[in-house]
């Protein structure tokens, strides 16, 4: 390396690195070199895919441009795919692709896209200061989240290629020269909306590093303060006491906290002196990211999220933290970012670290609503999330979804969130966003908010009377909501899920209302699974005759239906899947009582339930819409069940008398005679 390019700061890797890393990745993650190695192929071809996991509007089609890149080109009428282009992640793996390699084409198309893409997008200072007074951005190849995120690409392929024979002083002086403009612009372009949106920490990402990397600029000094100022205000205005970003999206969730652990890791690599609240904030997201991470390691599809692979995330988290309860739930070995993260010391700190089991497996994310039950921490784990939570605080990237579910049991996920698909303002957008293509009840077809458009809602439900209770043997949770009491003739709808561990969940719904409404209570199921009616109403879902399945089994008169649906796990995909609905016409007080039943045994024997009278405490029958009773009975045993619909009261039911507002009664296999009362609500 030329003696004037020795570095002043320490990047996440240097030269002396390089051995191990190759080495690593190469040895570990051979599948992740190769499409590494693949996009780089393509950029240097002019030809662009993106495809990475963590690409946030994925396009799997390749464009090409043979003719010169057009730095504007919107494929197929997409921002999105403009904007990718211009985020410039292929800068990153270019410089991968030099090293793991040592092909010196992949440094030339470093270093000819670098020109190409300054020549064509300059930004002249007339337009970095008028960046102060648009709270959007100055141009399309300059919105200041790309911006911020083009220019942490670009350092990651800088410190791999500069190393390179074709890496000269012009080169280095217009490198350093476009940081600068980066600098200037992304200081200038914050805006007060930014600190409670994703934006503001993806635009302060770049900010930090290109301050700290290049402390020779004057005004270095100035922007590595007022990152650091901006990250701690964003700390603690986005992220909620539970962990979870305040878009309430695991999406961005985890776009925030890259964007932190990045800054973070830089930090403390260079021995900057950091706000506490930083890493305090990181190693709760980690928490959070636990709580709601799928049996299959994926991430759940809560608001504008793909269905990406999330265990990286946690070997970064488990590594920085030293948490085992973080390598529980991710990959064996250190991941192959976490490879160019943290070298040798980090991959061996992570394969020491020692696996712990969480310190919970069922848990209530309190300020953003979500809750999880968990039967354990296996692949095979029976696992349900119920969306209690507001639309999100800035309504950008949260779905209509209240009261939503999705299950995942034995290996296989049953009912799931169908995605997001796009964000260009189309009938799909539409219908990914809206409540009826979610787990969630209507009522006479119309959605619990009303769409605007792909960015606007009007009559925004609130979540109401919102509760969670965990134990050994039960995960209980309930809410409403307003929705649709904006209706000519007002509904007040409400869900109750009791999960019987760790068999089975109970769902109860009810609505209330003065006058006769139609409500549905669908179920979307993943793809490859086809529902069927059974007898008595019973849905049946299974992938195969020999494979896990779930029967949803009603415990009311409904009429079932059946449907087609989609489901999105990446931008610009989707998937033809089934749905299913039960149906029922009410007026004044109407419920649902469904069993939600899983089994790895597709012919397993299904559990028998009966009604079951109430008393009061005084000897007189209680009514069905004041209370729903029923036995669950099964091989290992039966659950009498109460829930009552008018608040906590006494109530006698089969040999038993309790008190409360959710009660059980669990007794032992049919040849056992043990049993245990639980009041799960008082």
């Amino acid at each position: 390396m030329r003696e004037d390019l020795q570095p002043v700061r320490r990047f996440y890797w240097s030269e002396d690195d390089q051995p191990f890393i190759v080495d690593a990745c190469r040895k570990h993650w051979p599948e992740e070199v190769k499409e590494v190695l693949h996009r780089a192929e393509l950029a240097c071809r002019n030809t662009f895919i993106f495809t990475h996991r963590w690409d946030m509007e994925r396009c799997e089609e390749e464009v090409a441009f043979p003719e010169g890149i057009d730095w504007y080109y919107r494929h197929n009428e997409d921002l999105e795919w403009l904007v990718m282009l211009n985020r410039a992640r292929y800068m990153g793996e270019l410089g991968q692709a030099y090293w793991l390699t040592g092909k010196k084409q992949y440094a030339e198309g470093y270093i000819r896209l670098l020109k190409d893409w300054i020549r064509q997008n300059p930004l002249t200072e007339e337009e970095v200061l008028s960046a102060a007074d648009r709270a959007y951005n100055v141009k399309d190849t300059w919105r200041k989240l790309d911006s911020g995120i083009r220019i942490t690409h670009w350092l990651k392929g800088y410190y791999c290629v500069r190393g390179c024979s074709l890496w000269g002083e012009p080169e280095e002086k217009l490198f350093r020269e476009a940081v600068r403009r980066h600098g200037m612009y992304l200081n200038l372009a914050y805006v007060p909306h930014d600190r409670q949106s994703n934006w503001g920490f993806l635009e302060t990402n770049g900010l930090f590093q290109l301050a700290l990397m290049f402390p020779e600029h004057e005004e270095s000094a100035e922007w590595l303060d007022t990152a650091l100022q901006r990250l701690a205000e964003m700390c603690r205005l986005q992220v909620y006491s539970d962990g979870l970003q305040n878009e309430q999206c695991t999406m961005y969730h985890h776009e925030v906290l890259h964007c932190l652990f990045e800054s973070v890791w830089l930090g403390k690599l260079n021995g900057i002196e950091m706000p506490a609240v930083l890493e305090e904030t990181l190693n709760r997201m980690y928490s959070a990211s636990l709580a709601f991470i799928q049996p299959d390691g994926h991430q759940p599809m809560l608001g504008d999220s793909d269905g990406t692979d999330m265990r990286d995330v946690l070997c970064r988290g488990a590594v920085l933290f030293g948490r085992g309860d973080l390598k529980r739930m991710a990959y064996e070995r250190l991941d192959y970012e976490g490879i160019w993260f943290f070298g040798e010391r980090g991959y061996d700190r992570y394969r020491q670290l020692p696996v712990q089991e969480p310190s919970f497996t069922s848990i209530m994310l309190n300020d953003s609503g979500y809750a999880f039950m968990r039967s354990d921490w296996s692949r095979q784990a029976q696992y349900l999330v119920f969306d209690g939570g507001h639309m999100d605080v800035i309504r950008a990237h949260g779905h209509d979804d209240l009261l939503h579910i999705s299950l995942f049991a034995h290996g296989r996920e049953f009912l799931t969130d169908p995605g997001r698909f796009t964000y260009m303002e189309t009938e799909d957008r539409k219908y990914f966003m809206e409540s009826l293509q979610h787990n969630t009840l209507s009522v006479d077809g119309e959605t619990i908010s009303t769409f605007v458009s792909s960015w606007r809602w009007a009559n925004v439900a609130r979540p109401v009377d919102r509760y969670w209770s965990s134990g050994p043997d039960f995960d209980y949770v309930q809410a409403g909501h307003d929705g649709y009491w904006r209706l000519e003739q007002p509904v007040h709808v409400f869900r109750q899920v009791l999960f019987v561990k760790p068999d089975y969940w109970i769902m109860v719904d009810t609505c209330r209302s003065h006058a006769e409404h139609e409500y549905h209570l669908p179920f979307h199921f993943a793809e490859g699974l086809t529902p069927s009616i059974q007898e008595g109403g019973i849905l049946h879902a299974a992938a195969s005759e020999h494979g896990p399945a779930l029967w949803i089994i009603p415990f009311v008169p409904v009429r079932t239906e059946l449907g087609t649906s989609w489901v999105s796990r990446n931008y610009n995909e989707k998937t033809p899947a089934h749905k299913a609905s039960f149906v029922q016409k009410g007026s004044g007080f109407t419920k649902f009582i469904t069993l939600l039943y899983p089994s790895v045994d597709p012919q397993a024997k299904l559990p028998i339930l009966q009604e079951l009278e109430v008393l009061d405490s005084y000897g007189n029958p209680v009514p069905s819409h004041l209370v729903t009773a029923l036995s669950v009975q099964r091989v290992s045993g039966k659950e009498e069940l109460v829930f009552s619909h008018q608040g906590p009261r006494s109530y006698r039911f089969g040999a038993h008398h309790l008190s409360g507002e959710v009660l059980v009664v669990r007794s032992g296999g049919l040849a056992g005679n043990e049993v245990k009362p639980y009041i799960i609500k008082i």
